[in-house]
């Protein structure tokens, strides 16, 4: 939840680099609107992979867990990952600082 929070807080930061923001996981699309609404609302969309079919493309599912591992990637206009954190934490700063510091590349 510190990930979800700490996008939303800073939001116009992606604005102003005009980025998008997804949020994917394989929890179903229902879970996913009870978790916007406890938010508060969300600026960007939550994507169920309920098949767990982009998790794998990505190489990001846990197997023995069922689920994706907590992972951030910015993804250039031309379809290109140009920054991949498989161990994303939010309340790690140089984690979420790297992702604004690869946007700004971009710009």
């Amino acid at each position: 939840m510190k990930e979800i929070a700490s996008w939303k807080e800073d939001y116009k930061r992606f604005e102003n680099s005009n980025a998008e923001v997804l949020g994917i996981s394989v929890d179903h699309i229902h879970s996913h609107r009870v978790f916007a609404a406890s938010m508060g609302t969300l600026p960007y969309p939550l994507v169920s992979d309920w098949h767990r079919q982009t998790v794998k493309d990505y190489h990001v599912y846990n197997e023995s867990g069922g689920v994706a591992k907590r992972s951030v990637f910015v993804v250039n206009k031309e379809g290109i990952i140009t920054y991949l954190n498989t161990s994303f934490k939010a309340d790690k700063k140089e984690d979420y600082e790297s992702v604004f510091n690869e946007l700004e590349k971009l710009v």
